[in-house]
């Protein structure tokens, strides 16, 4: 019976402090999107997709190097969160490059309810070498500690060894600078 309760008690909490907004005294950052800045944005991937498609027909590797505002970066991932997903969608979605660091806000929206959160990420690359940490996870007004974030940095990463997603482009470099992300590398056949 006290387990039962204790259960209760932990999914009573959870629900209570994940839900609500997080206390916020910062100055919040807010990416504006215009037509102007996705139509950029897409017009770089395009520009990537042809140099990926020159060197699956020539077979070689190719020099290759992107970057991308917060603001069109948001505009990229913006329409992926509200569309319906089996977790649920998520509304506000924003990216922020703050210098070193790589910053995801929104608010989760699954089973009528909505999840705040906000995630950061200090990740860098310097000749094919990369680091990441992720040094904030953040749900409502729940911090994430320090096993947690260290445990899921490392399925991250086990995923992304394991080749998942698969990238055209073998990054060598990769900067998080003041509002922009710079990553240079080779476009794979």
């Amino acid at each position: 019976m006290w387990i039962v309760l204790a259960v209760v008690g932990l999914v009573i909490f959870l629900g209570v402090f994940t839900t609500r907004n997080p206390a916020d005294h910062t100055e919040k950052h807010v990416v504006t999107i215009n037509p102007t800045t996705h139509q950029r944005a897409q017009a770089k991937l395009q520009t990537f997709e042809a140099q990926s498609e020159q060197a699956r027909s020539s077979g070689n590797k190719l020099p290759a190097q992107l970057s991308f505002t917060e603001e069109e970066m948001t505009s990229l991932v913006r329409n992926w969160g509200k569309q319906d997903h089996w977790f649920g969608s998520v509304d506000n979605l924003q990216i922020e490059f703050i210098p070193g660091i790589f910053v995801i806000t929104g608010t989760l929206e699954s089973i009528n309810l909505n999840f705040p959160f906000r995630l950061e990420l200090a990740i860098s690359a310097e000749e094919s070498q990369r680091t990441a940490e992720l040094t904030r996870l953040q749900v409502g007004e729940l911090f994430a500690p320090g096993f947690v974030r260290a445990a899921l940095l490392a399925l991250a990463a086990r995923t992304f060894d394991a080749g998942l997603p698969r990238f055209a482009l073998s990054i060598e470099s990769l900067v998080v600078a003041n509002g922009e992300l710079l990553v240079s590398g080779n476009v794979l056949p």
